[in-house]
């Protein structure tokens, strides 16, 4: 590994994470903040929001609090909505560095180009033959959500795909 790696893959702490679905334009969710431009996301704090579809989003928060926000949303939300806690479905990882977009286009048919893929977007997309969603962070690093069962193996292609840049495991 070289001293300054093109690509640092991080693994988070363990998030919690559930999926509503409902009707944005009802009443009972103008009080919660979601997303409606496809492709985008939202955060405030550590809670993450990730538009997955015209009626369906990913809402990520610390772990050990998800239990408390979906009784607060049921408590909160009326009418037609669903909401799925799909915490141990998921792992997160996190890739930064020069050349972390470079692995993304090796993994992806999707256009990570910063051109196309800013701060503030997300993707669900196949990365590696599995599916995942990608967002684009602030600071220049993606984050990429997938199926715990498909973890290993993405972390694996990661590796193999980032080892020609320079790798780095934090």
């Amino acid at each position: 590994m070289s001293e300054d790696p093109g690509v640092v893959l991080r693994v988070p702490s363990p998030r919690g994470c559930l999926n509503l679905r409902g009707d944005p334009g009802e009443v009972a969710f103008r009080g919660v903040e979601l997303p409606v431009e496809p492709c985008t996301w939202r955060h405030a704090g550590e809670t993450a929001v990730y538009w997955l579809g015209p009626d369906e989003w990913l809402i990520v928060v610390p772990a050990g609090t998800e239990a408390d926000l979906e009784r607060g949303l049921r408590d909160t939300l009326a009418g037609s909505f669903s909401i799925v806690d799909t915490s141990g479905a998921n792992c997160f990882l996190n890739l930064s560095g020069p050349a972390a977009g470079r692995v993304l286009q090796k993994s992806s048919p999707y256009d990570f180009h910063p051109r196309n893929f800013p701060a503030g977007r997300s993707v669900q997309t196949v990365f590696a033959k599995a599916s995942a969603l990608v967002a684009g962070q602030a600071d220049g690093s993606f984050d990429l959500v997938v199926r715990r069962s498909y973890a290993d193996y993405v972390r694996l292609w990661i590796e193999d795909a980032a080892e020609e840049y320079g790798l780095a495991r934090r």
